[in-house]
């Protein structure tokens, strides 16, 4: 692909591609693959760019979307490889005996229904401020595969027509709504495991809940300069 349709047609799919990225990145905090609030998507988006634009002249002209996401996955997987690198090391330095004060929790997989317990209390408004929760939804979404979860979020969460996400992921709108559907099924079943007697709160209500991606200007500008558009977004 041509270097400046390259930038120019990535440029539109940044804040697409930094709300997978913070998806990811919270489904991993979940499992505790990774400490919270520690990798910001914007870096990791900045990352997946330097190396896209190594390989500029692969870039597919119908799928560049999904392309790019390849990128941005294997960015955060340095991320969590780094981690636990970094967690190995320090196990081996500690005396025996000794905590994690400031990583407690780390490692052990967070449910929804442990921060959860009662979805019939909470208003969507008070779920979607608290981050416990936004984790939770995205380690459960995070269990399905990229390719039937990344059309429900950019549909049902960042609010993309369905047209839309047909052609950023480079297939039909009845292809969309039937990997939509699927993801839903998905997240319900996940939902019904964790949750007994009927209880589970609806998958709906969860996707409401999840903030829609609003990237400040600034980090918006920086992949811009990553991109050398000199543009600030």
């Amino acid at each position: 692909m041509e270097h400046s349709v390259f930038v120019d047609r990535t440029v539109d799919l940044l804040r697409s591609l930094l709300g997978y990225a913070r998806d990811r990145i919270r489904t991993h905090e979940a499992l505790g693959d990774l400490l919270p609030d520690r990798v910001p998507p914007e870096e990791v988006v900045g990352a997946a760019l330097v190396e896209a634009l190594r390989r500029v002249d692969d870039a597919p002209a119908d799928r560049l979307y999904p392309w790019l996401r390849g990128f941005v996955r294997q960015a955060i997987a340095r991320e969590v490889a780094d981690w636990r690198r970094r967690r190995r090391e320090r196990s081996l330095d500690e005396p025996v005996g000794t905590g994690w004060s400031d990583d407690s929790g780390i490692g052990v997989p967070l449910r929804l229904i442990d921060v959860l317990p009662d979805p019939t209390a909470p208003t969507p408004e008070e779920l979607a401020t608290a981050a416990e929760v936004q984790r939770a939804i995205a380690a459960l979404l995070g269990q399905a595969p990229d390719i039937w979860r990344e059309p429900l979020r950019l549909h049902a969460i960042d609010g993309l027509p369905i047209a839309a996400v047909a052609r950023m992921e480079g297939v039909t709108t009845a292809e969309v709504r039937r990997r939509i559907e699927r993801a839903r099924e998905f997240l319900r079943a996940r939902l019904a495991e964790e949750y007994e007697e009927g209880r589970a709160p609806a998958a709906e209500t969860l996707l409401a809940a999840m903030p829609r991606t609003e990237p400040a200007p600034e980090a918006l500008a920086r992949l811009h300069e990553r991109l050398g558009t000199g543009r600030a977004g």
